[in-house]
């Protein structure tokens, strides 16, 4: 099994590379630039900027948009498909791992 530091550097060239390529899919204090955004990224240790890409690669691929993941786990939820505007505005300000794992949950309770 390799390492983290090993798969960013067979996977990515560099771990520079890979915060290049995360920079425009996470999220930022609205206030951040993206050069604060690299030089905060770059001391996030490498599994977890393997995870970063991950995740928001399976939010892209599957989803497209954030706000597409929660109405789907908005729909999941209800049972019926309507999608509840309270629960959606909470749902917002939920982290993009969590509600991935929430659809995660809430797509194998209703097969």
């Amino acid at each position: 099994m390799a390492t983290p530091l090993q798969t960013v550097n067979t996977q990515f060239g560099s771990k520079d590379e890979l915060v290049k390529k995360l920079i425009p899919l996470v999220e930022r204090n609205a206030d951040e630039s993206d050069a604060a955004l690299a030089d905060r990224l770059l001391r996030v240790p490498n599994s977890k900027l393997l995870r970063l890409w991950t995740r928001e690669n399976t939010l892209r691929t599957k989803f497209g948009t954030r706000e597409a993941l929660v109405d789907a786990v908005a729909k999941l939820r209800s049972g019926n498909g309507a999608i509840d505007a309270d629960y959606r505005t909470k749902a917002l300000k939920l982290g993009t791992g969590r509600l991935l794992s929430m659809h995660k949950g809430l797509a194998k309770a209703a097969k």
